[in-house]
């Protein structure tokens, strides 16, 4: 069976670099095989843009990659994590090319890797350099597809220009998979500014895009009275049906043009804007939310327009937002969205449900006031409010600093908006409810914030927690607010976590979180900062490090989110996945499935042995199992696999996994 794999794999490989000689002078495709594309060019990810595509490989590995134009072979790289085994080409002109996640370089470069582990002594050794160029030729197998380092099964292929800039390679490969699939746009989210009201409410909204003829529209009207942040959720689909990011988007408000980006090239300096573009809080892979408002420093984005400032000079009546989104080749979907500019006159009347006022009627204790905040803006809401706007004042302390503002009305009751009134971190709300002029009850909010701006270092703490700040992490002015909160994770809890809010963009410089240690404690290796995943009602695990003169242990974060300090006190598990056959002759491989909740495995603390002899095998975290092929030593009867493992914690299993064959 293999061999007349290898035989097909080999007419493949020689048709693909058939086709690749007679292209047109763009890059040929790098793989004797088309399975679709499964990543494309400047995707999200949770800190970086993606800097290449990747291309499917039917879930299997050891197909033919091919080299996408001539060259030489200048690196290979053995990595047990990242990129795996690589291989990178240098093209005419300082072009080069990178494939990655390879099972096996071709046989003359596999020799190559014998020789340098001998040398090092290392199975993993990173980077080698070639001594002498090795030439080859467009289309000419260079390796073979598979699946080390991260990630599933896959080809991950890289192209950069002279300047090191990546290059989207769906832009300079000749012929690409067909493509006729269209991107799906699947709704438009708006988040107040300056006190913004979106369809007569304040705060944060989403409406779903349902296809209406040749266009995408919302599923209800649209109207605002000033300016709010547009973000678009978007995704297309490749040839495959596999979701992927689109390549182009334009967006123009009553025919301007207000919006236009297009994922052509990369620089590493580029990843700093990756907030700028995705919306944080909803983006994953396979799920992109994108920001049409521009900001400062976005320079990714070409009309340098800002969506927001031209929504609020709009004068009142109807307006019309349309947004194009592409694929690299040439599908396309447009969604137009219809705008109501309502005038800014106050007060205006939402039918809402107002009361005449008794004192002492207990309304500001059953009142419920939420906080959101937004860029350089705090709004106040108290919902279904039923005093009129003119009897509830709120007086804003900070420091030294006062300020009374006037209630004002929205749909479901009042609210307030305002900027901070200085850089200190504690700021008292004071709800007043008046009577011909008096105060007849009141309540009292604390709030804990930072109001970051450029070229401004700050620190603040909370409790155990202490947030640092650096002067470039925002560009423009941007309240962050902080809280404890009641949270119970599954580790043990040292101390009460942590929540930052808005998580929605991303900090441009390194912040960095930090929780005291409380006294006395013991094996600080299994201390960690966790950060709360809400869509799975998880905890993960953030790279921690101790800072034992301060007592503290801190992490770099990027985006907002709810942290707190947690042990890692429970040993990884690991259990047998029951033999895919009880016949000693017929049994090809075992699994081992090993997990753990806290910290993660240690890849370097992995032993296993099978009936007493000690096997190369590597734990594979995206599957979550070891794979052991080396069966030599089974016997039928009683078989014995030992395993023993530890987490980043320092705890320790030692497991001895019993099972019978004929």
């Amino acid at each position: 069976m293999r061999i007349r794999r290898s035989v097909l794999l080999f007419f493949l490989a020689a048709a693909s670099f058939l086709s690749a000689r007679n292209g047109d002078g763009k890059f040929a495709w790098p793989l004797a095989i088309d399975d679709g594309i499964s990543s494309t060019f400047q995707e999200f990810r949770a800190n970086h843009f993606h800097a290449g595509i990747d291309l499917r490989t039917m879930k299997r590995t050891g197909f033919p990659v091919l080299a996408v134009a001539d060259g030489t072979v200048e690196r290979l790289t053995v990595s047990r994590r990242g990129y795996g085994r690589s291989l990178l080409l240098r093209h005419a002109g300082g072009v080069t090319s990178l494939y990655s996640h390879l099972d096996r370089f071709r046989p003359d470069l596999e020799d190559v890797v014998r020789r340098v582990r001998a040398a090092s002594g290392k199975k993993y050794f990173g980077d080698h350099v070639l001594t002498g160029p090795l030439a080859v030729r467009r289309g000419e197998v260079i390796a073979f597809s598979g699946e080390s380092g991260a990630g599933f099964a896959h080809l991950h292929l890289e192209i950069r220009n002279a300047d090191g800039r990546a290059v989207n390679p769906l832009k300079v490969i000749g012929t690409l998979p067909p493509d006729t699939q269209s991107p799906r746009l699947n709704g438009v989210l708006l988040r107040s500014r300056a006190g913004t009201l979106i369809n007569g409410d304040c705060g944060e909204f989403y409406f779903r895009l349902r296809r209406a003829g040749d266009a995408y529209a919302p599923t209800e009207p649209l109207r605002i009275n000033g300016p709010c942040d547009v973000v678009l959720h978007a995704v297309d689909l490749s040839g495959v049906a596999h979701v992927v990011a689109p390549y182009r988007l334009e967006a123009s408000l009553d025919g301007k043009p207000v919006f236009a980006i297009a994922f052509d090239f990369l620089s590493r300096d580029d990843n700093n804007q990756l907030g700028m573009l995705y919306d944080m809080a909803y983006s994953r892979p396979s799920d992109y939310f994108f920001n049409l408002c521009s900001q400062e420093g976005f320079a990714l984005e070409n009309t340098r327009a800002r969506l927001a400032d031209e929504l609020q000079r709009l004068e009142p009546g109807p307006h019309e937002l349309r947004v194009l989104v592409s694929d690299a080749q040439g599908n396309r979907s447009l969604a137009v969205l219809p705008l109501s500019k309502d005038g800014a006159g106050e007060p205006r009347s939402f039918q809402r449900r107002i009361a005449a006022v008794d004192p002492g009627s207990g309304w500001m204790q059953r009142a419920a006031f939420s906080v959101h905040a937004n860029r350089g803006e705090l709004m106040v809401k108290a919902e279904d409010f039923p005093a009129p706007a003119a009897q509830l004042k709120l007086r804003v302390i900070q420091g030294k600093e006062e300020r009374v503002l006037a209630a004002r009305e929205y749909e479901k009751g009042l609210f307030f908006s305002f900027q901070p009134l200085s850089h200190e971190p504690t700021l008292q709300l004071r709800f007043e409810l008046t009577v011909d002029g008096r105060v007849v009850e009141a309540r009292q909010k604390v709030l804990r914030l930072v109001w970051l701006k450029n070229h401004m270092t700050q620190s603040v703490r909370l409790g155990a927690f202490t947030a640092e700040f650096g002067a470039t992490t925002v560009r423009e002015p941007t309240v962050l607010l902080l809280e404890e909160v009641a949270l119970c994770p599954d580790l043990p809890l040292l101390g009460v976590p942590v929540r930052s809010q808005p998580c929605h963009f991303a900090f441009l410089d390194a912040v960095q979180f930090k929780f005291r240690v409380p006294a006395g404690t013991e094996r600080i290796a299994q201390l960690g900062i966790f950060r709360y995943q809400p869509a799975k009602r998880s905890w993960v695990y953030v790279p921690t490090r101790h800072e034992s003169g301060e007592g503290t242990m801190s992490c770099r974060v990027l985006t907002a989110g709810t942290f707190a300090l947690l042990r890692d006190a429970f040993p990884p598990a690991v259990s047998l996945q029951p033999p895919s056959s009880r016949l000693r002759e017929k049994l090809r491989r075992l699994v081992v499935l090993i997990s753990d909740k806290g910290k993660g495995i240690d890849d370097e603390s992995l032993t296993v042995r099978l009936n007493g002899r000690k096997l190369d095998a590597e734990f594979d975290p995206d599957w979550g199992h070891v794979l052991i092929t080396e069966l030599e030593s089974l016997r039928s009867g009683r078989n014995e696999l030992r395993v023993q493992v530890a987490d980043l914690g320092g705890n320790r299993s030692d497991k001895v996994l019993i099972f019978s064959l004929r």
